[in-house]
């Protein structure tokens, strides 16, 4: 699905539709309503929020079950996750209220609310999963709140793993094998000046917070955090790649120049 597609009058069934009665999110509703653990193994459906996932539904190929399989997958993956089963994910489309109206009593807008606390969920959360997906271009790091979220996760020294799908883990081993120099151009050139937002409005909070954390030249700063990121991450995962075809192979293999 693609962020437009959560439109009640295009999907009776979507996450929009399903809480137009109640104003909140889609979490929020199912508690109200007693939809909380699993009918037939007694598993609960929600818990306490300890990965934040940063995404953006925009782009071909990039669905939900895409996304849960790929953060299933560095979950289940990296060693310092202690029980990737009983992670709790915050994916702001079903933790978040999608209603951007006032409500009637309150003078309030749900959305505005949920998203003003962004950066506390971050806090709270033990790290930050970046779903980097198509690996040539991410489309999340094109997009203004993905950014934001790095930085606060970046800010508050929380890891940032970068989840991809079956396709492009494929693509980056063949990459960090034949071509690092192009992976790492592609990681190192960030323009955060340059990213998007659904909405506009929501571009310019964003910007004003950047500017807010990071001062006059925070563009600038954000581009080299993310870069400094990901350069990190490329090197890790470049060294695991060379271990990996050591044991496969019994020898040394070439080592990609981070």
């Amino acid at each position: 699905t693609d962020w437009q597609e959560f439109d009640r009058a295009r999907d009776g069934y979507s996450g929009k539709a399903c809480t137009l009665h109640t104003g909140t999110s889609f979490v929020e509703a199912c508690m109200a309503a007693g939809l909380t653990h699993d009918p037939d193994t007694g598993e609960p459906y929600f818990g306490r929020m300890d990965t934040f996932v940063s995404y953006t539904w925009r782009g071909e190929g990039i669905t939900l079950a895409n996304l849960v399989a790929a953060v299933e997958a560095v979950l289940v993956a990296d060693p310092n996750v202690p029980d990737p089963a009983a992670a709790a994910c915050f994916v702001d489309v079903f933790v978040c209220a999608q209603h951007r109206g006032v409500q009637p009593g309150s003078s309030t807008c749900p959305n505005a609310t949920d998203v003003g606390k962004f950066e506390e969920v971050v806090e709270a959360c033990a790290r930050l999963v970046l779903y980097a997906t198509p690996l040539t271009q991410p489309k999340a790091l094109s997009r203004v709140w993905c950014l934001f979220e790095l930085m606060s996760a970046v800010k508050r020294d929380r890891p940032v793993l970068i989840a991809l799908g079956a396709e492009d883990r494929a693509e980056l081993r063949r990459l960090l094998l034949e071509d690092f120099d192009r992976l790492k151009a592609m990681f190192t050139t960030i323009k955060s000046e340059n990213a998007e937002a659904t909405m506009a409005a929501d571009r310019d909070m964003i910007f004003g917070w950047i500017e807010r954390d990071l001062g006059a030249g925070g563009f600038r700063e954000l581009d080299q955090m993310v870069a400094d990121g990901m350069r990190g991450w490329l090197a890790t995962t470049a060294m695991a790649l060379v271990e990996a075809e050591e044991e496969a192979g019994g020898g040394a293999a070439s080592s990609p120049h981070v």
